[in-house]
């Protein structure tokens, strides 16, 4: 039994690979799958209930003499990896609950395993985990930017910028604004451009049309600073006469604008969008330019927050629309 139908039958040569037998092997198993060049003992059953495409699969009768392992039929599965299947395996047979977080890897062999054999349980459980560290509500948002570190996927020097290549690999579009955000706020310029190690072992490289989408999505968010705070590089917003300390306030904004300053020699937050107003500023302006600073500055957060997903490229977030 195969998932594809092969054109010809292949003379077995000295040159193949003989199969290696996974650690998965379910005694009571009676299908073995083949992935690339390791075996998996596993039962129908199991595959059936969570996957249309192996259920459908099954109910079609077995060909006479096809390949069989200790009395099981073998599937074998191209344009997989082992990898893939062996941490889908292991996800399948424990309950997804029991498992506060969950390595980048599952979460990539859920997501790609999960689509390509509806197994609709692994995919929706998976893009929930990336959904809840990286949402599209503004709300919730500023809960997870207080964080230090992730809550249901494991955490490691590089991480956003995996996830960020997974979303859009899957085309996750409503988390690519967040995790585009993270990205270059976390991660210096080099490290974008460059790649950085993955558990000391392997470099994350991003592919060079996410690069670019970052460095546009970069300049236009500088842009949208410049001309974001004009209450802090002049009086005209907040008008003198209201000021009770000018050379105070006048002193004290513009070290607040140096603060919101974003360049690539400072690994600065975009404080309208990563945090709320400073109540140290309060303290370092007078009520009148306080009161009305924070009213501005709570507005451009919002402002900033709904064209989010455009400095990179996507549609508003409510015209933002996941591929399913």
């Amino acid at each position: 039994m195969s998932s594809t139908a092969p054109s010809a039958k292949r003379q077995r040569t000295e040159e193949e690979t003989t199969p290696t037998r996974s650690h998965i092997w379910k005694p009571f198993g009676d299908i073995v799958l083949q992935v690339e060049s390791t075996q998996f003992r596993v039962s129908r059953d199991v595959l059936a209930t969570q996957s249309p495409v192996f259920a459908d699969m099954f109910s079609v009768p077995q060909p006479p003499n096809e390949p069989t392992v200790e009395a099981c039929p073998v599937v074998i599965l191209s344009g997989d990896t082992a990898k893939d299947w062996e941490l889908l395996l292991v996800v399948l047979y424990e309950p997804f609950d029991d498992k506060e977080m969950r390595t980048f890897d599952e979460i990539a062999a859920m997501l790609r395993l999960g689509r390509k054999y509806g197994i609709s349980t692994a995919e929706a459980n998976a893009l929930g985990r990336i959904r809840f560290e990286y949402p599209s509500d503004c709300a919730q948002w500023e809960e997870r930017v207080g964080c230090d570190e992730l809550s249901k996927i494991e955490d490691y020097s590089g991480i956003a910028l995996d996830l960020l290549k997974l979303a859009y690999e899957f085309g996750i579009n409503s988390c690519i604004p967040t995790l585009a955000l993270n990205c270059l706020a976390v991660y210096s310029p080099d490290d974008i451009f460059n790649g950085i190690e993955r558990f000391g072992q392997s470099r994350i490289n991003l592919p060079p049309e996410i690069q670019t989408q970052l460095a546009f999505g970069f300049m236009k968010i500088m842009q949208f600073q410049r001309e974001a705070y004009p209450w802090l590089d002049n009086d005209e917003v907040i008008p003198s006469e209201l000021c009770q300390d000018k050379t105070k306030c006048t002193a004290s904004r513009h070290t607040i604008r140096r603060s919101l300053s974003w360049n690539d020699s400072t690994d600065s937050a975009l404080c309208f969008l990563l945090d709320v107003w400073d109540a140290e500023w309060s303290k370092s302006l007078c009520d009148s330019c306080a009161e009305a600073g924070a009213t501005i500055f709570d507005a451009t957060r919002a402002k900033a927050w709904e064209a989010l997903p455009t400095f990179f490229g996507l549609a508003k977030w409510e015209g933002l629309k996941d591929l399913e």
